[in-house]
């Protein structure tokens, strides 16, 4: 067959098969063990992988905007489900879970390098960039409330890095870029403070003052650099909306961000979950325990080991050569894509191609740096390894996409 990427197909099942392995080992004493309901989401994925990467990817930019609409209104029809765990994630059918969200991950790369296509070199105002600042806004805004902040992180590299291929103007994009990291950043420490007793309101009151002052003192000595009067409003906003971040959230979700920097201020409850995941990381070594010895996971002090802390439960059992491995399945895949959206000849599908590539890839890393302790817990899957049929459905149909595009008449 013309172009079709075998390499691709052959990571995927790679992936997925160590997925299986490290889904039975955490789940063979289960009465019901989840590597056998895993292995039916397998085979309905692979089917989809080989449909869809000889189906015309084109049609997905025909359809773009329904499938965006289709998204939206699951997101907003799952906040009526019945709460699991305090989260609106799931539609339950029959003995079936589906989440919404991530679905919505590829029908937002979709809809955004359709409108995207015609706007590269092209985006050189402020105005210019609120239109995918809103496709992006609305589904994170109905995921948040679910709540899920975890994927809402992945959903602003997605948009981040689309827009950066469109060489936008440096400046507001390094602004729009700044302002997004400070709010996170600043709702973490802003969320650490409260937690510590001291009053954010007031550190922010200081920083408004001062930079009322600093506002008005370039302002008045007229700096060459007028981008100075744009900064100063831009950090002073974000810095409100950081602490505004920080008294909205829940507590339990305040108490994520706190134990990021210091798991061991609850360490029998939030941080319970952390430090025993690095535990079973460190535990596994260079070689690992081996194969169905992890003791971190078979003796029940890992939490979520067949979804979140799935990397956990892999780096006990195959050590740091395991680790090595699976990065390098996992960049190789990514390389991959970004390599065939670079080669194709349609600004659509290279959009396309690099969306789905850094969803996969920024999913993984995340995951695998929440399981480390270097990023808040916020409950992403593993992808193709951690248990759950949404999100093995859409990065294996994802990469079908990837297959189509290189099968497609503009692949250079």
């Amino acid at each position: 067959m013309r172009k079709f990427d075998w390499i691709l197909v052959f990571i995927v099942i790679g992936l997925l098969g160590i997925g299986i392995l490290v889904l039975y080992s955490t789940t063979y004493e289960w009465k019901n063990p989840f590597w056998k309901k895993q292995l039916i989401w397998i085979g309905i994925s692979l089917l989809c992988l080989f449909g869809v990467s000889f189906v015309d990817y084109s049609i997905l930019k025909r359809y773009s905007l329904v499938i965006y609409v289709i998204s939206i209104i699951l997101l907003f029809a799952v906040l009526f489900t019945p709460p699991v765990r305090s989260s609106h994630s799931w539609f339950r059918i029959g003995g079936i879970s589906i989440q919404p969200s991530e679905f919505a991950k590829l029908a937002i790369i979709i809809f955004l390098s359709e409108y995207l296509k015609d706007k590269i070199k092209r985006l050189k105002s402020p105005l210019q960039f609120i239109p995918p600042f809103i496709i992006v806004s609305i589904p994170v805004f109905l995921i948040l409330l679910q709540p899920d902040i975890g994927s809402t992180f992945v959903f602003f590299v997605i948009f981040f890095v689309l827009l950066y291929l469109c060489e936008p103007d440096r400046f507001i994009f390094k602004l729009l870029l700044s302002s997004f990291l400070l709010i996170g950043f600043g709702t973490i420490i802003f969320s650490f403070l409260k937690f510590k007793g001291m009053n954010p309101w007031s550190i922010f009151t200081t920083i408004f003052i001062g930079g009322c002052i600093l506002f008005v003192v370039t302002g008045i000595l007229r700096y060459k650099n007028k981008k100075l009067l744009v900064i100063i409003p831009t950090i002073v906003f974000s810095i409100f909306l950081s602490i505004t971040c920080a008294y909205c959230l829940k507590e339990y979700q305040r108490m994520r961000l706190i134990i990021f920097l210091d798991p061991y201020i609850d360490s029998f409850f939030t941080g319970y979950n952390i430090i025993q995941s690095k535990i079973a990381v460190g535990s596994g070594g260079v070689y690992g325990k081996g194969f169905l010895k992890g003791t971190q996971s078979h003796l029940g002090f890992l939490p979520e080991r067949a979804t979140d802390f799935i990397f956990s439960v892999f780096a006990e059992e195959f050590g740091f050569i395991g680790i090595a491995v699976l990065v390098f399945l996992v960049l190789s895949l990514v390389l991959r894509g970004i390599a065939i959206s670079q080669a194709t000849l349609d600004p659509f599908a290279t959009l396309l191609a690099c969306g789905i590539s850094v969803m996969i890839g920024a999913s993984f890393f995340v995951n695998m740096g929440i399981c480390i302790g270097i990023l808040p817990v916020t409950g992403i899957p593993l992808p193709f390894i951690s248990y759950g049929g949404s999100s093995l459905f859409v990065n294996t149909v994802s990469v079908g996409i990837l297959v189509s595009i290189r099968r497609g008449s503009s692949y250079g």
